[in-house]
Protein backbone atom coordinates (compact mmCIF):
# COMPACT_ATOMS: atom_id res chain seq x y z
CA UNK A 1 0.00 0.00 0.00
CA UNK A 2 1.42 3.39 -0.65
CA UNK A 3 2.80 5.07 1.93
CA UNK A 4 1.07 8.83 0.79
CA UNK A 5 -2.69 9.19 0.91
CA UNK A 6 -3.47 6.35 1.99
CA UNK A 7 -6.27 7.62 4.05
CA UNK A 8 -8.06 8.79 0.56
CA UNK A 9 -8.43 12.08 2.14
CA UNK A 10 -10.62 10.92 5.37
CA UNK A 11 -10.04 11.45 8.81
CA UNK A 12 -9.05 8.69 11.27
CA UNK A 13 -12.37 7.77 13.50
CA UNK A 14 -11.67 5.46 15.86
CA UNK A 15 -15.20 4.28 15.91
CA UNK A 16 -15.29 3.44 12.29
CA UNK A 17 -12.61 1.31 13.12
CA UNK A 18 -13.60 -0.58 16.05
CA UNK A 19 -16.57 -0.94 14.20
CA UNK A 20 -14.95 -2.83 11.81
CA UNK A 21 -13.00 -4.79 14.20
CA UNK A 22 -16.25 -5.51 16.11
CA UNK A 23 -17.39 -7.14 12.89
CA UNK A 24 -14.35 -8.98 12.16
CA UNK A 25 -14.45 -10.71 15.93
CA UNK A 26 -17.91 -11.81 14.83
CA UNK A 27 -16.65 -14.51 12.13
CA UNK A 28 -19.04 -12.98 9.23
CA UNK A 29 -17.37 -12.78 5.60
CA UNK A 30 -14.79 -10.16 5.23
CA UNK A 31 -14.98 -8.47 2.30
CA UNK A 32 -15.30 -4.04 1.54
CA UNK A 33 -19.09 -4.86 0.89
CA UNK A 34 -19.65 -6.58 4.40
CA UNK A 35 -17.74 -4.77 6.00
CA UNK A 36 -19.20 -1.15 4.74
CA UNK A 37 -22.66 -2.63 5.05
CA UNK A 38 -21.90 -3.87 8.82
CA UNK A 39 -20.49 -0.12 9.74
CA UNK A 40 -22.91 1.87 7.67
CA UNK A 41 -20.80 3.75 5.16
CA UNK A 42 -20.65 4.13 1.67
CA UNK A 43 -18.36 2.11 -0.73
CA UNK A 44 -16.36 4.75 -1.74
CA UNK A 45 -15.08 4.83 1.86
CA UNK A 46 -13.99 1.78 2.31
CA UNK A 47 -10.45 2.16 0.58
CA UNK A 48 -9.55 5.10 2.87
CA UNK A 49 -10.71 3.39 6.02
CA UNK A 50 -8.85 -0.03 4.71
CA UNK A 51 -5.47 2.43 4.41
CA UNK A 52 -6.17 3.43 8.28
CA UNK A 53 -6.79 -0.17 9.28
CA UNK A 54 -3.28 -1.39 7.71
CA UNK A 55 -1.13 1.40 9.01
CA UNK A 56 -2.21 1.46 12.39
CA UNK A 57 -0.50 -2.20 12.51
CA UNK A 58 -4.06 -3.84 12.62
CA UNK A 59 -3.88 -6.29 9.53
CA UNK A 60 -3.28 -6.21 6.39
CA UNK A 61 -6.28 -5.86 3.53
CA UNK A 62 -7.57 -6.04 0.00
CA UNK A 63 -11.28 -5.00 -0.93
CA UNK A 64 -11.99 -8.78 -0.91
CA UNK A 65 -10.33 -10.11 1.88
CA UNK A 66 -8.76 -8.89 5.49
CA UNK A 67 -6.35 -10.45 8.61
CA UNK A 68 -5.49 -9.38 11.48
CA UNK A 69 -2.31 -8.80 12.82
CA UNK A 70 -1.07 -10.36 16.09
CA UNK A 71 -2.09 -6.82 17.65
CA UNK A 72 -4.54 -6.37 15.75
CA UNK A 73 -6.04 -9.80 17.17
CA UNK A 74 -5.33 -8.70 20.88
CA UNK A 75 -7.13 -5.55 20.43
CA UNK A 76 -10.02 -7.09 18.89
CA UNK A 77 -10.10 -9.24 21.51
CA UNK A 78 -9.50 -7.00 24.53
CA UNK A 79 -10.74 -3.22 23.54
CA UNK A 80 -12.19 -3.65 20.43
CA UNK A 81 -13.85 0.14 20.99
CA UNK A 82 -10.50 1.47 20.58
CA UNK A 83 -10.96 3.56 24.05
CA UNK A 84 -7.97 2.18 26.05
CA UNK A 85 -5.05 4.79 26.11
CA UNK A 86 -2.57 1.98 25.93
CA UNK A 87 -4.49 0.57 22.28
CA UNK A 88 -4.04 4.60 21.23
CA UNK A 89 -0.30 4.42 22.00
CA UNK A 90 0.25 1.50 19.66
CA UNK A 91 -1.70 2.58 16.67
CA UNK A 92 0.15 5.81 17.06
CA UNK A 93 3.55 3.39 17.41
CA UNK A 94 2.58 1.61 13.99
CA UNK A 95 1.87 4.86 12.39
CA UNK A 96 4.79 6.15 13.43
CA UNK A 97 7.19 3.31 12.61
CA UNK A 98 7.93 1.35 9.75
CA UNK A 99 6.63 -2.46 9.57
CA UNK A 100 4.71 -4.05 6.71
CA UNK A 101 3.48 -0.92 6.47
CA UNK A 102 4.99 3.08 6.37
CA UNK A 103 3.24 6.32 6.90
CA UNK A 104 5.69 8.56 5.25
CA UNK A 105 4.43 11.55 6.79
CA UNK A 106 4.25 10.23 10.47
CA UNK A 107 6.97 8.79 10.25
CA UNK A 108 9.56 12.00 9.32
CA UNK A 109 7.16 13.49 11.70
CA UNK A 110 8.04 11.65 14.88
CA UNK A 111 11.40 10.60 13.90
CA UNK A 112 13.26 13.15 12.68
CA UNK A 113 11.49 16.45 12.97
CA UNK A 114 9.59 16.72 16.15
CA UNK A 115 11.75 17.38 19.66
CA UNK A 116 10.07 17.81 22.85
CA UNK A 117 8.43 21.17 23.32
CA UNK A 118 9.18 22.48 19.59
CA UNK A 119 6.53 24.80 18.11
CA UNK A 120 5.64 24.66 14.37
CA UNK A 121 3.43 25.21 11.70
CA UNK A 122 1.76 22.75 9.39
CA UNK A 123 3.47 24.65 6.37
CA UNK A 124 7.09 23.77 8.28
CA UNK A 125 6.18 20.49 8.47
CA UNK A 126 5.69 20.21 5.11
CA UNK A 127 8.57 21.15 3.58
CA UNK A 128 10.69 19.38 6.27
CA UNK A 129 9.18 16.42 4.99
CA UNK A 130 9.19 17.67 1.19
CA UNK A 131 13.48 17.79 1.65
CA UNK A 132 13.77 14.74 3.23
CA UNK A 133 12.23 12.85 0.21
CA UNK A 134 15.03 11.26 -1.77
CA UNK A 135 12.71 12.12 -4.95
CA UNK A 136 9.53 14.29 -5.54
CA UNK A 137 6.39 12.14 -5.27
CA UNK A 138 3.89 11.43 -8.06
CA UNK A 139 1.27 12.93 -6.51
CA UNK A 140 2.82 16.49 -5.63
CA UNK A 141 -0.55 17.18 -2.95
CA UNK A 142 0.24 14.13 -1.38
CA UNK A 143 2.58 15.49 1.54
CA UNK A 144 0.37 18.25 2.17
CA UNK A 145 -2.70 17.12 2.69
CA UNK A 146 -1.10 14.15 4.89
CA UNK A 147 0.27 16.94 7.20
CA UNK A 148 -2.95 18.35 7.50
CA UNK A 149 -4.19 14.19 8.34
CA UNK A 150 -1.58 13.96 10.62
CA UNK A 151 -2.41 17.49 12.79
CA UNK A 152 -6.38 16.47 12.52
CA UNK A 153 -5.06 12.95 13.56
CA UNK A 154 -3.82 14.48 16.69
CA UNK A 155 -5.49 17.37 17.40
CA UNK A 156 -9.17 15.57 17.99
CA UNK A 157 -10.64 13.05 20.41
CA UNK A 158 -11.98 10.61 17.32
CA UNK A 159 -8.22 10.18 16.13
CA UNK A 160 -5.76 10.37 18.64
CA UNK A 161 -6.34 13.31 20.34
CA UNK A 162 -6.23 12.18 23.52
CA UNK A 163 -2.50 11.44 23.32
CA UNK A 164 -1.90 15.11 23.55
CA UNK A 165 0.96 14.94 21.51
CA UNK A 166 0.43 17.84 19.87
CA UNK A 167 -1.44 21.22 21.04
CA UNK A 168 -2.61 24.01 19.37
CA UNK A 169 -2.07 26.87 19.87
CA UNK A 170 -4.10 30.57 19.49
CA UNK A 171 -1.80 31.41 16.64
CA UNK A 172 -2.53 28.05 15.00
CA UNK A 173 0.54 27.33 15.29
CA UNK A 174 1.70 23.61 17.07
CA UNK A 175 3.54 22.12 20.27
CA UNK A 176 5.17 19.09 20.58
CA UNK A 177 4.62 17.85 24.34
CA UNK A 178 3.74 14.96 26.17
CA UNK A 179 3.42 14.37 29.86
CA UNK A 180 4.24 11.21 30.60
CA UNK A 181 5.45 7.40 28.36
CA UNK A 182 2.71 4.99 28.70
CA UNK A 183 2.12 1.76 30.57
CA UNK A 184 5.85 0.26 30.91
CA UNK A 185 4.32 -2.66 29.18
CA UNK A 186 3.79 -0.90 26.16
CA UNK A 187 6.36 1.11 26.13
CA UNK A 188 8.88 -1.96 26.59
CA UNK A 189 7.01 -3.56 23.49
CA UNK A 190 7.73 -0.26 21.48
CA UNK A 191 11.76 -0.70 22.72
CA UNK A 192 12.12 -4.32 22.46
CA UNK A 193 9.88 -4.54 18.56
CA UNK A 194 11.91 -1.97 17.68
CA UNK A 195 15.18 -3.37 18.85
CA UNK A 196 14.22 -7.16 17.38
CA UNK A 197 13.81 -4.81 13.77
CA UNK A 198 16.37 -2.28 13.61
CA UNK A 199 19.25 -3.61 16.11
CA UNK A 200 19.04 -7.58 16.13
CA UNK A 201 22.30 -7.94 16.07
CA UNK A 202 23.49 -6.64 19.51
CA UNK A 203 22.15 -6.67 22.73
CA UNK A 204 23.47 -3.91 24.06
CA UNK A 205 22.49 -0.04 23.31
CA UNK A 206 23.48 3.30 24.67
CA UNK A 207 20.80 5.26 26.51
CA UNK A 208 21.17 7.95 23.64
CA UNK A 209 20.29 5.14 20.77
CA UNK A 210 16.83 4.66 23.04
CA UNK A 211 16.34 8.70 22.82
CA UNK A 212 17.23 9.80 19.28
CA UNK A 213 17.57 6.91 17.07
CA UNK A 214 14.27 5.89 14.70
CA UNK A 215 11.28 4.39 16.12
CA UNK A 216 12.88 4.46 19.54
CA UNK A 217 10.71 5.51 22.92
CA UNK A 218 12.46 8.75 22.59
CA UNK A 219 11.33 9.65 19.37
CA UNK A 220 7.94 7.82 19.42
CA UNK A 221 6.96 9.26 22.53
CA UNK A 222 8.68 12.76 22.00
CA UNK A 223 9.95 12.35 25.07
CA UNK A 224 13.10 14.07 27.11
CA UNK A 225 16.01 12.05 28.10
CA UNK A 226 15.46 11.79 31.66
CA UNK A 227 11.68 10.38 30.92
CA UNK A 228 13.51 7.62 28.84
CA UNK A 229 15.79 7.54 31.59
CA UNK A 230 12.66 7.02 34.14
CA UNK A 231 11.46 4.40 31.59
CA UNK A 232 14.85 1.98 31.11
CA UNK A 233 15.03 2.17 35.01
CA UNK A 234 11.22 0.73 35.73
CA UNK A 235 12.32 -1.69 32.92
CA UNK A 236 15.27 -3.15 34.83
CA UNK A 237 12.94 -2.59 37.91
CA UNK A 238 11.32 -5.56 36.09
CA UNK A 239 14.00 -7.38 35.05
CA UNK A 240 13.44 -6.84 31.08
CA UNK A 241 17.40 -5.14 30.79
CA UNK A 242 20.33 -4.26 32.73
CA UNK A 243 21.58 -0.19 32.65
CA UNK A 244 24.73 0.68 33.53
CA UNK A 245 24.35 4.47 35.16
CA UNK A 246 28.20 4.90 34.16
CA UNK A 247 29.86 6.90 30.81
CA UNK A 248 28.43 5.33 28.03
CA UNK A 249 25.13 4.41 29.64
CA UNK A 250 24.70 1.11 28.74
CA UNK A 251 21.30 -0.87 28.42
CA UNK A 252 21.41 -4.51 28.10
CA UNK A 253 18.11 -6.60 26.90
CA UNK A 254 17.30 -9.30 29.26
CA UNK A 255 13.88 -10.22 27.39
CA UNK A 256 14.44 -11.91 24.29
CA UNK A 257 10.99 -13.47 23.69
CA UNK A 258 8.60 -12.14 21.44
CA UNK A 259 7.47 -8.68 22.14
CA UNK A 260 3.65 -9.31 21.91
CA UNK A 261 3.90 -11.30 24.73
CA UNK A 262 4.29 -8.05 26.48
CA UNK A 263 1.37 -6.34 24.99
CA UNK A 264 -0.91 -9.77 26.35
CA UNK A 265 0.20 -9.44 30.11
CA UNK A 266 -1.42 -5.41 29.02
CA UNK A 267 -4.49 -6.72 28.01
CA UNK A 268 -4.80 -9.63 30.31
CA UNK A 269 -4.35 -7.87 33.20
CA UNK A 270 -6.79 -4.80 32.48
Amino acid sequence: MRSLRFNQGFALDRDLIGGMLAYFVSGAPLSDEAVGAHIGVNPYKLPGLRGWFCKLGLGEATSKQYRLSAFGTLVANHDTRLRRIGTLWLLHYFLASEHEERSEVWYQCFNAFLQPGKVFSGDELREYIERSLPETPSNKEGVSKDVQELIRTYTRESGLGGLGLLVRQVDKTLVARTDCIPDPMIAAYVLFDTWQRRYSHTNTLHLSQLVNEPEMPGRVFVAHDTRVRELVLRLQSEGLLSYADTQHQQVTRSFHDDPTLLLQQYYQRL
